[in-house]
């Protein structure tokens, strides 16, 4: 984004930022997955974001462990009472990059979802209760702005590999 944005970002920066999201990738059963740091547990956020980071580092569309981590993301896909802001915000990004079937199945449920749990009377009509630990530290505000920003993807992003091909 950076260097789309005309600022220069070292090869170095890059690299050292591949290193790192390599190593926080987790193999053999939860290949596909994200730790926060190397050698920790997995998280639904972290293999979100750690998706994402691994697309705009230059994985390829067809990368075995991107196309695991997309399987993994869909047969986890939003529902009420489950995990949400991070894993929701980044998964959403994720799946709309790749588009196809994973992005139809995952933006489905997203939004029906989001729909479903939008407060719809009262002086918060409009907005979301936060959900979970995250979003109650930053508040209704901050759950609001997460899911609009989810349910308007199609409006901030061009598809990375769309764009790419």
């Amino acid at each position: 984004s950076a260097q789309m944005a005309g600022l220069n970002v070292s090869n170095q920066v890059l690299d050292r930022a591949r290193n790192y999201i390599n190593k926080a990738r987790r193999g053999g059963k939860n290949q596909g997955e994200f730790a926060y740091q190397p050698g920790s547990h997995s998280s639904p956020a972290m293999t979100s974001e750690g998706l994402l980071c691994f697309a705009y580092l230059g994985a390829k569309r067809d990368d075995p462990f991107l196309l695991r981590g997309i399987d993994w993301m869909e047969g986890h896909l939003p529902a009420k009472n489950k995990d949400t802001s991070y894993y929701w915000y980044y998964g959403t990004q994720v799946m709309f990059h790749v588009q196809g079937q994973p992005w139809k199945a995952w933006n489905e449920e997203m939004s029906s979802t989001l729909l479903s749990t939008q407060v719809e009377k009262g002086a918060n009509a409009g907005s979301w209760n936060p959900r979970d630990k995250w979003e109650e530290r930053g508040g209704r505000i901050m759950s609001t702005s997460l899911r609009l920003l989810m349910l308007e993807v199609y409006f901030r992003h061009l598809p990375l590999y769309q764009a790419l091909e």
